[in-house]
């Protein structure tokens, strides 16, 4: 039920400076933001669709009004993007239903609002936007004609407002995702290195230690040869144990009682939107090739970190400008999912030992990023989960990654 203009007034300023919705409007980071086309084609739309003369999109700050988007404002308007004082937007969020005022002059609570006057306002309605259970701004239409709105237009407004609000919260969402993406892999690589480092550590005071035993073995001292060939062998358990810190388990401590049938076509739509944002600031696109394919039996978080290491060599190595596409294809009894770029390539010597655990090519090794381990633990979790990795590479030609696993059979 619509609440009466009466009560509205009452609830405004609360509402308006209410810190858990001055949170949500923060939040959705559109505040000064620019013009966006993804928002300005739905003010476009609500004109054409009602005939009314302007539309906008509304986020209601403390102090200001801030337009997301806007079609039909005058100019001076239309640039500023903002309004300070009251206006029908702060009565909008107020009530969880649309405000439809047929004519401002006919009430004088409305037709105290400035904008009455000043862009001569005869007519509105108001979709409150909610996200996260909160009314950061509306969605309006205004008329310079007092006239009423029909059902079919106010549902119209409604829809559009819907959609609006979706679009803020996809947004949000992926933003968050982006960034808890960006920080898995952070710590990934981050553990990476801790791994190297540690077994690094450890290896060379054993090595130390076998050239010296040896060395009293062969200065055959009967009495003191058990106690060698005892240290010997925990030397040799001791090197297993640092062997085992980068072993398959050490690269994900879970063993594969994770799969899932999983669609490949999500696999790389899941790296490449993990990926995005450090993709977009080295100044590489990212290329999904459209296609579908069967679908596979894997552990969906070792496939993905595969995919995301694949790109971040990429990113790595190529320049800005290059392009990073993501394909998958299939045979009667595989999946083939390739990682190609368009960026130096690898010499024959450089393919080689590309899947050696510690290996970096020669730009790595310059500008000391990792510890060498990426490719190595691609082969690792691919090979956890019953595939193969392969490289196809030429000086000069770009680079492709090929993971072929075992098509799923229902």
């Amino acid at each position: 039920m619509p609440i009466a203009p009466q009560e509205l007034v009452a609830q405004l300023d609360p509402l308006v400076s209410d810190p858990r919705r001055l949170a949500a409007v923060h939040s959705v980071a559109l505040l000064d933001s620019p013009a966006e086309e993804a928002f300005d084609a739905m003010s476009r739309l609500a004109v054409n669709l009602v005939g009314a003369p302007a539309s906008f999109l509304s986020i209601v700050d403390a102090e200001r009004d801030f337009y997301k988007s806007a079609h039909g404002f005058p100019q001076e308007l239309a640039s500023a993007r903002e309004v300070h004082g009251r206006t029908f937007c702060h009565y909008a969020i107020a009530s969880t239903d649309p405000l439809v005022i047929g004519d401002t002059h006919a009430d004088p609570l409305w037709r105290a609002v400035p904008i009455v006057d000043s862009l001569d306002v005869r007519a509105y309605v108001g979709v409150p936007l909610i996200v996260d259970g909160q009314p950061i701004g509306s969605f309006c239409v205004i008329d310079n004609q007092p006239r009423t709105w029909t059902e079919t237009e106010i549902e119209t407004l409604v829809q559009l407002a819907k959609a609006a609000a979706r679009e803020i919260q996809l947004r949000s969402a992926l933003k968050e995702s982006e960034a808890n993406a960006e920080r898995a892999h952070a710590l990934a690589k981050a553990n990476e290195e801790l791994l190297a480092v540690v077994a690094h550590d450890l290896r060379s005071p054993l090595q130390v230690m076998g050239l010296n035993t040896t060395v009293l073995a062969r200065a055959g001292h009967a009495p003191s040869l058990p106690a060698i060939r005892r240290i010997e062998g925990a030397i040799t358990s001791m090197k297993r144990l640092v062997d085992d810190l980068l072993s398959t388990h050490a690269v994900d401590s879970r063993e594969r009682t994770l799969c899932e049938t999983i669609a490949p076509t999500r696999l790389l739509a899941d790296a490449a939107d993990a990926m995005g944002m450090v993709a977009e600031r080295a100044g590489i696109h990212l290329h999904l090739v459209p296609g579908q394919t069967g679908e596979v039996f894997v552990d969906y978080a070792q496939l993905l970190r595969v995919l995301c290491n694949l790109i971040g060599n990429c990113l790595k190595y190529c320049p800005a400008g290059s392009t990073v596409s993501l394909s998958a294809t299939e045979t009667a009894d595989s999946i083939v999912i390739r990682v190609t770029d368009d960026g130096p390539g690898m010499g024959e010597a450089e393919q080689s030992c590309a899947f050696e655990r510690g290996w970096q090519g020669s730009a790595g090794v310059a500008g000391q990023d990792g510890a060498g381990l990426g490719l190595w633990i691609v082969r690792t979790l691919v090979e956890q989960n019953q595939g193969r990795v392969a490289l196809h590479s030429a000086a000069g030609q770009g680079t492709e990654v090929a993971v072929r696993l075992p098509r799923h059979r229902s």
